[in-house]
């Protein structure tokens, strides 16, 4: 078998949801720009309701839960990436946030 994993969040034997990566492709792609513009011009500017909202939210959740600091990148940038996870999330399952 495997060895077991000493951090609580890592997952090395995780599977990857490959029907949805282009759906995830697309909701990053919305976090970053709701990051550069503001989330309310971001709103406004691209749809979202094409997405698959269940299965895009627990991947935005489970992105949210792994990002490491200082590893991937300063505390700020990310508690930053993780408040816009957690509003496309929101936004696309009514307020319904994963966990």
């Amino acid at each position: 078998g495997f060895p077991p994993v000493g951090a609580p969040l890592a997952d090395p034997r995780a599977k990857p949801a490959d029907e949805v990566v282009p759906a995830i492709d697309t909701a990053l792609r919305h976090v970053v720009h709701a990051l550069i513009v503001g989330p309310d011009v971001a709103l406004a500017d691209a749809p979202r309701s094409e997405l698959p909202a269940e299965a895009v939210a627990k991947c935005l959740a489970y992105l949210r839960d792994r990002v490491g600091v200082p590893r991937d990148m300063s505390f700020p940038a990310a508690r930053q990436l993780r408040a816009h996870l957690n509003w496309l999330s929101a936004d696309l399952t009514g307020g319904k946030l994963m966990y």
